[in-house]
């Protein structure tokens, strides 16, 4: 079966994968830009573009003065190189590395499915992934996630490759541990689930007496050797000890020291951004009690699972960790609608009862946003009540419409094909307010605006009790932070010299034994907490 699905793409097939690329780049790129960078994760990578554009490719590269020993330098530096023809680094050129990474797992994703089941499940795959939320939120964010995430998909595509033709072709064999180098280069240590992942795919599939096929030694030892012009430099720096890309032990520490560190609740935030496909992850496990295709799927199982569990493990879960789980998922869902066993009775009366839901969700949901507009809300519902209504009939249109195909025709890919370019629409239309909801409550783009003519000089602002380094992006100073609180008093007392960066509570409460020439240049939102710029009355 594998070898008749594996010719050449038709015309139209090449056009439609074309077309479907060419849509996600768009929805992608639209946030790019008007989405500030309002985390500190994403301004540190920004901050390390910064410093290679300055100095050259010098390891490691330094914030704040500081050497940054817990990331690989490959994300920071693409985000350099696509930085290079514009000088500096922007919130618009930050995020074109990961628009690309986002493209290029959504190719891996359809590989994946043609591969295993042919082109409609291909297709599928790529436009559920290309329109679960979680998956757009990432596309655009500076964060080495979603690289991560397209080096870990394309491994899965060369192990499987591999597989079938045991002994692996070399350029199988190269392609495969050029996807884990590139992971290491990445994000570090994390690249390992793919060791567990393979061993564990080996044994369901072929066993692992033929594991040695596969050269994973001298594979792993190359992958190694890659990393050694970063890794050498790591390692000779002062603080290595606390590296996690370096400190095996203090990664594990950090990974799995239940005993220090409260667990949080595994996999909750990843699921839930992955709504609504999430819901299809329910007919997945019954299709898989149906399916004579199970053999074919059995090594992507397994390769799931352990990542599942590798993930499950960590002290600390958050939702962008689940990112690599993404195009698995979407992967099991299409084949559980295109290919053998997706009409079974049950399974129609599953996705039925899915549909269903969603329209009623969607129904409440739309009520209770055109009945409470004043109510905050987070920043992908922030829209006027106009705009909730707009989005919100779109979403039931396009469910009731794949609850009508689905009734109609007994074909549950079509339902899935509705849902999906519902969803992509409201990405493309929805996009807008999300930008105007994050920009709102991380309002730093319009502070950097107003308070740039007002610095004085090219000193240092000092902050207390600690200050974002999403200031040191957009203010293009460096930020010193101190910790005492009677230092701060001490200096509000005196007469007013250069920049003070507080929180409004506590200058709130210094206030009344401030010097009358300390006044108030601007103020931001970054979420839940707010500051203000105090400098010279003017």
């Amino acid at each position: 079966m594998l070898v008749e699905i594996a010719g050449r793409l038709t015309t139209r097939q090449r056009v439609l994968l074309v077309a479907l690329l060419s849509t996600a780049a768009i929805v992608y790129a639209l946030p790019v830009g008007r989405r500030p960078i309002g985390v500190a994760d994403e301004a540190r990578q920004a901050l390390l573009a910064e410093d290679t554009l300055r100095h050259g490719l010098r390891l490691p590269a330094r914030v704040r003065d500081e050497p940054e020993l817990d990331k690989p330098p490959l994300f920071f530096w693409s985000v350099a190189l696509v930085a290079v023809p514009a000088g500096h680094i922007s919130e618009r050129n930050a995020s074109i590395p990961s628009v690309v990474a986002a493209l290029a797992t959504l190719l891996g994703v359809f590989f994946l499915g043609r591969r295993l089941s042919g082109a409609h499940t291909g297709f599928l795959a790529l436009a559920v992934l290309a329109t679960s939320p979680g998956f757009f939120l990432r596309s655009h964010e500076v964060r080495p996630d979603m690289m991560l995430t397209a080096w870990l998909t394309w491994a899965l595509v060369f192990f499987l490759r591999g597989l079938e033709s045991l002994p692996p072709r070399l350029g199988h064999l190269a392609g495969f541990y050029l996807c884990v180098a590139g992971a290491l280069w990445t994000k570090g240590l994390a690249c390992l689930m793919v060791i567990p992942a393979g061993v564990a795919a080996f044994a369901v599939s072929v066993g692992v007496r033929k594991l040695p096929l596969f050269r994973p030694l001298t594979g792993l030892a190359l992958v190694a050797l890659t990393a050694l012009p970063w890794v050498v430099p790591y390692s000779r720096t002062p603080g290595r000890e606390g590296s996690e890309s370096v400190s095996v032990w203090h990664a594990s520490m950090v990974y799995l020291n239940h005993f220090q560190h409260h667990p949080s609740l595994p996999f909750v935030d990843g699921l839930v951004e992955f709504l609504p496909w999430t819901l299809w992850l329910v007919p997945v496990v019954v299709w898989w009690r149906l399916t004579p295709d199970r053999q074919a799927y059995r090594p992507v199982l397994a390769w799931t699972a352990a990542f599942l569990l590798l993930l499950g493990l960590s002290v600390y879960q958050r939702s962008h960790y689940m990112l690599p789980l993404y195009p698995l998922f979407a992967l099991f869902i299409a084949a559980s609608v295109t290919t053998a066993a997706s009409r079974a009775r049950s399974l129609l009366w599953i996705h039925a009862t899915i549909l269903a839901a969603v329209i009623a969700t969607v129904l409440a949901a739309g009520g209770w946003l055109l009945l409470t507009p004043r109510i905050s809300m987070p920043t992908f519902v922030s829209a006027r009540s106009w705009e909730a209504a707009g989005l919100a009939g779109l979403a039931l249109v396009g469910s009731v419409t794949a609850l009508w195909s689905l009734r109609g025709h007994r074909s549950p890919s079509q339902a899935v094909s509705w849902m999906a370019a519902t969803l992509a629409l409201v990405l493309l239309l929805g996009s807008g307010i999300y930008s105007a909801g994050l920009a709102s409550s991380y309002s730093i783009q319009a502070f950097a605006a107003g308070v740039r003519g007002s610095l004085e000089g090219d000193g240092p602002i000092t902050a207390y009790p600690d200050g974002n380094l999403v200031f040191d992006f957009y203010l293009n100073h460096p930020i010193v932070e101190v910790t005492d609180r009677e230092v701060i008093a001490r200096r509000l007392e005196a007469p007013s010299a250069s920049e003070l960066l507080l929180q409004v509570n506590d200058w709130a409460s210094l206030r009344r034994s401030a010097d009358p020439s300390w006044c108030s240049i601007g103020s931001v939102a970054l979420g839940s907490r707010s500051y203000v710029l105090l400098g010279r009355c003017r």
